[in-house]
Formats: structure tokens, sequence, C-alpha cells
């Protein structure tokens, strides 16, 4: 017997929730039960029961609907936005904004590129993969490893001269 999708939501209603809390988005409750809802509905025509249990498929693929829509969030604030890290004392991420403190935040920064600048921010605030930052600014991954490759050189450099980061 086949069950509704209106009794299999009450079900896992639990499970959406507890995502919610888990990823930190409980500001934003409304959206992301929605979201949640979208992923169960979509776990739910897609199920195959010869592949085993729904209940670990419809954590996945609720959870992964949950965490693609946060990644959308951020692309979307890293092109909309803009790197201007400077005039906002934030730092955009997953679950939100990061206050840093400005004058920190440039002295680390400033002996950067733009491009490395970006790389920074990207990778390692907005957690993009290199192929994701390549494609959004339209250069090779090459290009991209060498902005990181350089960004970390005068990173490292940087704190070794400040005792920040001292190596044994």
């Amino acid at each position: 017997m086949k069950t509704s999708f209106e009794n299999l939501s009450l079900q896992f209603d639990p499970l959406i929730k507890s995502q919610i809390l888990s990823l930190g988005v409980t500001g934003r409750y409304d959206e992301y039960y929605q979201v949640g809802l979208i992923g169960l509905w979509e776990a739910f025509k897609r199920f195959d029961q010869n592949k085993g249990d729904f209940g670990p498929f419809a954590y996945r693929t609720v959870r992964g609907k949950m965490l693609e829509q946060l990644k959308k969030e951020a692309k979307y604030k890293a092109v909309h936005i803009g790197f201007s890290l400077e005039l906002t004392g934030t730092i955009p991420f997953e679950g939100g904004v990061l206050p840093i403190e400005n004058e920190i935040l440039e002295m680390y920064l400033s002996d950067l590129t733009l491009n490395q600048r970006k790389w920074v921010v990207k990778k390692i605030f907005l957690q993009m993969k290199e192929a994701e930052i390549a494609e959004e600014e339209g250069v090779s991954i090459h290009a991209v490893k060498s902005w990181r490759k350089q960004a970390l050189l005068k990173l490292r450099s940087r704190a070794e001269r400040h005792e920040i980061y001292p190596r044994k």
C-alpha cells in the first residue's frame, strides 16, 4: 500500500525540523521548512524500494536540498554583495555572516591581489571548489590554483613576520 505524501510529511516533520536546527537557519524557518518538504517530495518520487530503506534516503535528500539552497544563497551574496569586506565588517558564509575586525582582515589581505582576495573569500569563507571559482570567474582551474598558491605564500609570510603563526 502506498503512503500518501501528506502522511509522509507528518512522519518526517521531525527530520525537517532537526535539519533546520543543525544547519543554523532557524531565522528563516518557514523558507527552509518548505525547502525540506520539497526535498522530501523529491525523495518520495525517486525512491526505489529495491535499493534500501526510505528513511536514510529521505534524510540525505532533505539535507542535500537544504545544503544546495544554502550554497545558492552564498553564491548569490558573493556576486551581488561583492567583496567590499572592509566596508561591511562581516564575512558571508553558509550560516549567515561572521563579524570580523576590519584592521585584522585588512592586515592579512593587504598584500594580496584582487584575484587572490577573491580566492580567499570564495574558497575559505564561501567554501567553493576551485572548479566553481574558475567557472564563475571565467578562468581556468590552473589560474585559480595559481591564485591559491600565491595567496597562501603571502599569507604565511605575513603571519610569520608578525609571529602570529610561527613554524616549528
